[in-house]
């Protein structure tokens, strides 16, 4: 009974009234205070499971992160995640910037290669290399060639589907990296498009007597990100372990949109870190291979340690 209760208000992102409903009506007396307290045991029982989950991913080279606002209670509140392809870990917290992703407790120790977004508080951390999502980049140059007749942008874009499209080609081949003199080409032709770009969005002189910085506008601004981050942006070119996009993160973190409109938000805090908890265990259970119900019943057997001791990469 328990596992179903906490199957439906995690997989299934029905709310505690809702959940109570559904399980009476298939002739499962259940009350509302019985659900919530389903979901707070489970959270308790996942606690050693997810501090395995977090060392495991800890140990992998590519490490995906992500975050996004969540409604608790009426206050914004942020959901970070840290993931790989086969392991998930979620953390509620205030803040969407440093002091939430400290509080995390990932990225800090993490060693390998951190692939993100261009907020910038993930770029404070000098303790791994970085690699910039470059599917975020196809849709800003789209947005320049489109909205603001930027021819550069276009080819810009071309280029990184090129790179994009020739590793994948190569990859199946048997391949592990570019021939040397094509990476090489690949790279003068993106020095090249970018100084292009500078030549038509030059940086705006300061007027006389004004005060304070001159506006760049957006496209300068997009040229100067491909200029400063060149080695980030183009990670995934030089490291074929780095993914083209932060497709993994995002994909995780999609259901609290989802949370928002079946069930609405968080009625406290305290809640939305049990369910993020719980819901740690489970979607990492899925990309093992396990339903989340079978989960949750060792979660409820107090195997759930166990069961995450048998996953494998």
């Amino acid at each position: 009974m328990s596992a179903l209760a906490v199957t439906l208000l995690t997989l299934g992102m029905v709310s505690v009234d809702r959940t109570q409903k559904l399980m009476s009506s298939l002739g499962i007396p259940i009350s509302k205070g019985k659900v919530q307290d389903a979901l707070t045991t489970a959270a308790r029982k996942v606690e050693k499971a997810l501090d395995y989950i977090k060392q495991m991913i800890l140990l992998k080279f590519v490490l995906h992160f992500d975050e996004t606002g969540i409604q608790v209670n009426g206050e914004l509140e942020w959901l970070h995640c840290a993931c790989t392809d086969k392991w998930r870990y979620y953390s509620v917290q205030d803040k969407r910037g440093k002091e939430g992703i400290d509080a995390m407790g990932i990225l800090p120790m993490a060693n390998g290669v951190a692939v993100h977004d261009f907020w910038k508080p993930y770029h404070k951390y000098d303790n791994v290399l970085h690699a910039m999502c470059c599917a975020h980049l196809e849709r800003e140059l789209v947005y320049a060639e489109e909205s603001g007749n930027q021819d550069w942008a276009g080819k810009l874009r071309k280029l990184l589907q090129t790179m994009c499209h020739r590793r994948a080609v190569l990859a199946a081949e048997g391949a592990n990296a570019f021939p040397t003199e094509e990476l090489d080409a690949y790279l003068r032709q993106y020095d090249e498009l970018v100084e292009e770009g500078m030549a038509v969005q030059p940086e705006p002189e300061k007027v006389p007597g004004k005060r304070g910085r001159v506006g760049k506008g957006k496209f300068r601004c997009l040229l100067e990100r491909f200029r400063d981050f060149k080695d980030d942006i183009l990670r995934f070119a030089r490291n074929w372990l780095v993914p083209f996009t932060n497709n993994t993160a995002e994909r995780a973190i999609r259901w609290a949109k989802l949370k928002d409109k079946v069930s609405g938000c968080f009625r406290s805090k305290a809640g939305a870190g049990q369910f993020t908890a719980v819901l740690s265990f489970v979607s990492t259970a899925a990309l093992h291979g396990l339903s989340s119900f079978d989960a949750l019943l060792s979660v409820f057997s107090d195997t759930a340690f166990q069961t995450a001791l048998s996953w494998r990469d």
